[in-house]
C-alpha cells in the first residue's frame, strides 16, 4: 500500500497522471491517543525502519511523514527529532473510508 493509492487519476495527452490537487490524504484525523518516536541516526534517510518500528509494517512511512509535515524524508529526518505517531485505529478507519483503489 502506498499514497498513491488516494490520488485521483487523470488523462492528459493521453497519458493517465495523478491529480495531486485531489486526494482525500487531508481528511486524515487522529482520533486516538497518538505515539511519540525520537529520531536516532540509524533512522536517517530511512522513513521506512521508523514504520517497521512502530507499525511493524514498512508500508505506513508515508503517513508518518505526512503527519510530521516531513516534505523530503531524505534531508527533513534530523537524530533527536520527535515525530508524532498516528494510531493504528485511526490509520485503519482512514484506509477504509478514502481508500480509492
Amino acid at each position: 500500500m502506498n499514497r498513491t493509492q488516494f490520488y485521483k487519476t487523470v488523462t492528459v495527452d493521453n497519458t493517465i497522471e495523478f491529480d495531486y490537487l485531489d486526494n482525500n490524504l487531508s481528511y486524515f484525523r487522529m482520533n486516538y491517543p497518538v505515539g511519540q518516536y525520537l529520531v536516532t541516526s540509524k533512522d536517517l534517510l530511512r522513513p521506512d525502519l521508523i514504520s517497521y518500528t512502530v507499525y511493524n509494517s514498512v508500508e505506513y512511512w508515508w503517513i508518518i511523514c505526512y503527519v510530521n509535515q516531513i516534505l523530503n524524508p531524505f534531508t527533513d529526518l534530523i537524530p533527536g527529532m520527535k515525530l508524532t505517531i498516528p494510531s493504528m485505529y485511526d490509520l485503519y478507519a482512514f484506509l477504509k473510508k478514502y481508500k480509492r483503489r
